[in-house]
């Protein structure tokens, strides 16, 4: 029953690691774009700069999902094995 209590409760930190850990990757806001011309000529500088930013703020974010998503896969292969040491414990009683 401890060996129960004590995954349980590595379970428990380990999902709360991962919900924290998921809220830092954020998605970027996309650029405004206007849709008139006379607009777009006036702003051209901006806009360039605002698009470029988006997309190096989307390429970063995928990398973070990336992370993210190779972190919780560890965390749950650990979880797998602590849970078969669990039914094996229980098997024996």
């Amino acid at each position: 029953m401890a060996i129960l209590k004590q995954t349980w409760a590595v379970m428990v930190v380990l999902s709360w690691g991962s919900v924290a850990f998921a809220s830092s990757c954020q998605p970027p806001v996309p650029p405004w774009m206007p849709t008139n011309a006379d607009d777009v000529r006036a702003d051209a500088d901006l806009l360039r700069r605002d698009a470029e930013t988006y997309f190096a703020d989307v390429e970063q974010y995928f990398r973070c999902l990336d992370q993210q998503r190779r972190e919780v896969f560890e965390q749950a292969r650990a979880a797998s094995e602590d849970y078969a040491r669990v039914l094996e414990a229980l098997k024996n009683d």
